[in-house]
């Protein structure tokens, strides 16, 4: 059997994976993607193929279950603008993937005060001006970039309830939250990517992600699919076999 096909099981080796065939080995890894001040967890289910004679094909599953779960609760009655004249609040939030894309669906209060300038760079709350519970719906995807997944909303639709809905026509106010609020969200999403890790036993492999997205699992569930390949060089090779002699799976050097 030649040297690149058996990659993959020396690999199956070291980490405990199944192999369903010798070219194909699947594999599951705990992971933790932080987020400010909470670690929120996520499972990467790898499958690593050869597919060349210097390649190895690597398909990448982020599974968000369990993050999907968590997300709402942290986020409920957070404010995500609360500047002097407008805050923003969260009251509840979901979201579910369908097939390539997710949707998320929540309600938010837009609460307006009065702001009054006291320096020339100070400025003061005063009374609440106005309040509007408004429902909130979205749709997101995943951006690949530098190796990582990038969640992004593609757009945002605020609807008041009947009796305010003159009102915040006639002022334009759910449209100049929807701005701000894309903007804050994308600055959120941006500083916190999915850049899949691989354990000490896989790092030099070094995968080389080409393309991703949203991928539903099972009713729902949220995942990320990522898709690339390896560069089997004859360093890597000699990595893995290096590890293998150290765990004592095949002997060391006469």
């Amino acid at each position: 059997m030649r040297l690149w096909l058996i990659i993959p099981v020396l690999m199956a080796a070291v980490l405990g994976a199944r192999a369903p065939y010798a070219q194909q080995v699947n594999f599951v890894i705990d992971a933790t993607l932080p987020v400010r001040e909470t670690e929120l967890p996520y499972q990467l289910n790898l499958n690593l193929t050869a597919v060349a004679p210097t390649r190895i094909g690597v398909g990448a599953l982020l599974d968000l279950r369990e993050m999907q779960k968590i997300v709402p609760e942290k986020l409920a009655d957070n404010a995500i603008i609360d500047n002097c004249g407008l805050q923003v609040r969260l009251d509840d939030i979901s979201f579910r993937a369908k097939d390539d894309a997710i949707d998320l669906d929540g309600e938010v209060t837009v609460t307006i005060f009065e702001c009054s300038r006291t320096s020339e760079r100070d400025f003061q709350r005063g009374q609440e001006k106005n309040a509007i519970l408004a429902n909130m719906s979205t749709e997101a995807t995943v951006e690949l970039r530098d190796n990582c997944a990038y969640f992004k909303l593609i757009d945002l639709t605020l609807t008041a309830p009947e009796a305010q809905r003159e009102q915040v026509l006639e002022d334009d106010t759910l449209e100049s939250v929807k701005e701000l609020m894309l903007a804050a969200v994308d600055l959120v999403l941006n500083e916190t990517p999915l850049c899949p890790e691989l354990p000490s036993e896989l790092a030099s492999l070094d995968p080389k992600y080409e393309k991703g997205g949203p991928r539903e699992i099972g009713e729902g569930g949220l995942g990320v699919f990522l898709d690339g390949s390896v560069d089997v060089s004859p360093s890597t090779i000699l990595d893995i076999l290096t590890v293998l002699q150290q765990q004592e799976l095949i002997p060391g050097r006469p």
